[in-house]
């Protein structure tokens, strides 16, 4: 099961990398490079969702790059991780679906935005 975990994970941090191969700067490509390479020897992945969580295990792997990319790398790291475990909208229970749309439908009335 960890091996099936994992593998969610690195796809995810492979989607990204593939993503930003084209049109994006070194600094991301090399940041997606790191993450991804670090993401071979994490054991609980979907503990990296909370972003402390990540950014203490980016600092203890102790990369040789400036503390700014190791907080870009946790970012993304933790990104991954909660793209790979949290819940897909499509997976809610009706009822939850029917909250979330009538919540939608409050915000637009008063013209905010609503993040999804």
């Amino acid at each position: 099961m960890t091996g099936e975990k994992n593998a969610r994970f690195r796809e995810e941090l492979t989607n990204e990398l593939n993503r930003l191969q084209v049109g994006s700067s070194n600094y991301r490509q090399q940041t997606a490079q790191n993450a991804l390479d670090l993401s071979r020897h994490v054991t609980a992945p979907e503990s990296l969702r909370d972003r402390e969580t990540a950014r203490h295990y980016v600092k203890n792997a102790q990369l040789q790059v400036h503390e700014d990319q190791v907080e870009d790398v946790a970012k993304m790291m933790s990104m991954a991780a909660r793209r790979a475990y949290n819940t897909p909208e499509s997976a809610f229970s009706v009822d939850m679906k029917v909250k979330l749309e009538e919540k939608r439908n409050r915000f637009k009335a008063f013209g905010l935005r609503v993040k999804s």
